[in-house]
């Protein structure tokens, strides 16, 4: 039974799934958009729509671009930025880009090829003002309502942040992370945690450490740029230890059942950065970022934000999900000694 679940699940998979898949949300996401609904979108009668603004760094995506800006216009939000960087690309990413700055509040940054923590920090230091800041990646895509639901549990909450649920989609499958489900469920709180969903600490909640990508979440600007948080440039994973960082610096964060993002596994083309496990290079910033993490749920300790079942969620992490994605690559397991200690 398990290989046929698997055939169909990798006949489900194929490039053409892939192209099907992306023609129908884009059709579903161009139905969307209206004037009439960003109109009555409304949050706690606040006299101001308070602004987002979307960060999406961009290097040689045009066969995806379309779709991910597609997703940001089928928001309805009517108070919203956009900045696109444009890490050097080579090919038509940037005319898809500009075919865009009619339907929305688009502001194109260009900057020679940097890499992706470079481009995501020059879209915050484009930002001149703003309430709330999300990170978009340029091959994915915002599911439906998503700016409503961050939005609306943020100002519910006075949350530093919001992270939201993701769904993985490749093909025309769609799955939700299965690494990340202690995440999104109660009983990923520690034994007597009296602390919700809607608001919690680190503390409280151990298990989110499991999740820590930077896109799946809205941030209080305030809270953003008074911590003076930036990404590491020159290492990949860069989103690893700095929100592991925005976890142990938050006052209270929350955490929403609802998937607000869809994001692709590449079935065809160039693999994504997270779908590279056979790259010695990757290997060694994926350790490099558990050492931080590591680092800093130690910190976190002598502060009082983090104690010892952190660490131990934080070593399940390391054993269930990360050595398994390089077992692949001779040598690999024993560089991850030093984390399970």
């Amino acid at each position: 039974m398990n290989a046929i679940l698997k055939a169909g699940y990798d006949f489900l998979s194929l490039p053409v799934a892939t192209k099907i898949s992306d023609a129908w949300l884009m059709a579903k996401f161009a139905r969307k958009v209206s004037k009439r609904a960003a109109a009555k979108m409304v949050f706690s009668d606040l006299p101001v729509t308070p602004k987002v603004t979307i960060v999406i760094p961009v290097y040689n995506v045009e066969r995806y671009l379309a779709l991910c800006l597609q997703s940001v216009c089928a928001q309805n939000y009517p108070n919203l930025d956009v900045i696109l960087v444009n890490d050097g690309s080579t090919d038509n990413s940037l005319a898809v880009a500009r075919k865009f700055q009619e339907k929305l509040n688009l502001h194109i940054v260009e900057q020679e090829n940097a890499g992706l923590s470079a481009a995501r920090n020059a879209g915050v230091r484009a930002i001149e003002n703003t309430d709330y800041l999300m990170f978009l990646d340029s091959d994915d895509a915002l599911a439906p309502d998503a700016l409503k639901h961050l939005v609306s549990r943020i100002i519910e909450t006075g949350a530093d942040f919001v992270v939201g649920d993701t769904t993985r989609m490749k093909g025309v499958t769609r799955l939700k992370r299965r690494d990340t489900r202690p995440v999104f469920d109660r009983r990923g709180f520690a034994a007597n945690s009296t602390g919700s969903l809607a608001s919690t600490t680190l503390l409280e909640h151990p298990h989110a450490i499991l999740d820590v990508t930077a896109w799946n979440r809205l941030f209080d600007f305030k809270f953003y740029s008074q911590n003076k948080f930036s990404f590491p440039e020159g290492l990949y994973f860069e989103d690893m230890a700095l929100m592991t960082k925005a976890y142990i610096r938050a006052a209270k964060f929350s955490v929403l059942s609802e998937t607000v993002y869809l994001w692709r596994v590449r079935t065809e083309g160039a693999k994504s950065i997270t779908q590279q496990t056979n790259d010695s290079q990757k290997l060694a910033d994926r350790i490099t970022a558990l050492r931080q993490m590591q680092g800093l749920i130690k910190a976190g300790m002598v502060m009082g934000k983090t104690n010892q079942r952190n660490m131990e969620v934080f070593k399940d992490r390391v054993w269930n999900h990360d050595i398994p994605l390089y077992k692949h690559i001779p040598g690999a397991r024993a560089l991850f000694d030093g984390l399970l200690k």
